[in-house]
């Protein structure tokens, strides 16, 4: 009696290393696809966080209005300087300590200076793909409401993105 010898055959064999290389390559778009995502989340939060940054810049506007008129300065309105536009605000704050809405341009975008670690109009810092707009509008028949939009737009990878934000102030103070 001759004894069997084991071996695997070609089909085994083939049939295993293509098994192996699936796996593999899935195990490789897996992490591509994980580092995609990460990109893509780090930038919606930022996005957010700015967008919500934009409405409290615009709502220090209102506010400041509410103290100037509770000082008795000037002819003051609770909307000065909250007229219906789209606009663009950042943090910095001029020599009078307020904040103010600048016209719309198309082409600014954020910079992000990475010792302060603020986004800002500057050129100062790294250039980012960010940029933001303030939208004002009236709300019919009420003069103690407006409504404010803010609109993050940016680019990840190659994907164009955008996200709003929208909030309602009030004259709550009926000044």
């Amino acid at each position: 009696m001759k004894k069997r010898q084991k071996a695997f055959t070609l089909i085994e064999v083939l049939v295993a290393i293509t098994i192996l290389i699936i796996g593999i390559i899935s195990g490789f778009v897996l992490v591509t696809r994980a580092l995609y995502n990460v990109a893509v989340i780090k930038d919606r939060l930022t996005a957010s966080f700015l967008a919500q940054e934009g409405i409290e810049l615009t709502r220090q506007i209102r506010d400041s209005n509410f103290l100037r008129i509770l000082n008795n300065e000037e002819s003051a309105d609770w909307r000065d300087g909250l007229a219906d536009g789209t606009y663009i605000i950042e943090s910095k704050v001029d020599s009078e300590g307020s904040i103010e809405l600048a016209e719309e341009d198309q082409d600014r975008i954020f910079f992000y200076n990475e010792t302060l670690r603020i986004y800002n109009y500057d050129n100062n810092g790294e250039p980012t793909t960010f940029n933001r707009k303030i939208k004002i509008t009236t709300i019919p028949d009420s003069d103690d409401e407006i409504r404010v939009e803010s609109i993050m737009q940016w680019k990840t990878r190659t994907i164009d993105f955008d996200l709003t934000v929208e909030d309602h102030l009030y004259n709550w103070m009926k000044l």
